[in-house]
């Protein structure tokens, strides 16, 4: 084979390997966002899980010190609005039971707090779902 028909050959060959780079970046380029993406998102729901839980538990605590002897007992109302304000821009439902002002804190009454957040999946070109979190803290009531 003469040296130019070589030449010619290497040439055609290299111009398809730079189509055939193209199209195995953009493969490889689609799995890695994927990958960040995912693991944002798994991230940002850990992160709710973790306020929700802490937001329970703190709203248990609140409501435990505020019972029908203390100086300033609690209604249902006043449980959901403190748990509320401490839930950074979540849009969290509150439920207490029983009401911390119907209870003595003699020891023996229990008061739960319970919040729920939906967490919505941010997945483009699939259908929008959520995941429900929800967690409940239990305290006695000491006042």
């Amino acid at each position: 084979m003469p040296r130019t028909d070589m030449v010619r050959l290497g040439r055609s060959s290299r111009r398809g390997e730079r189509g055939e780079t193209l199209l195995e970046f953009a493969f490889a380029s689609v799995i890695f966002f994927l990958v960040v993406f995912g693991t944002l998102q798994f991230g940002h729901a850990i992160w709710q899980y973790n306020l929700v839980s802490d937001l329970a538990q703190e709203g248990a605590r609140w409501a435990s010190v505020r019972g029908s002897t203390s100086g300033s007992p609690a209604s249902a109302a006043d449980v959901q609005t403190y748990v509320r304000s401490r839930a950074y821009g979540l849009n969290v439902t509150v439920t207490s039971a029983p009401v911390p002002s119907t209870m003595s804190g003699n020891g023996s009454n229990i008061v739960a707090v319970t919040v729920q957040q939906n967490f919505s999946l941010a997945v483009p070109f699939l259908p929008s779902s959520t995941i429900p979190m929800s967690s409940t803290a239990r305290m006695v009531m000491s006042r």
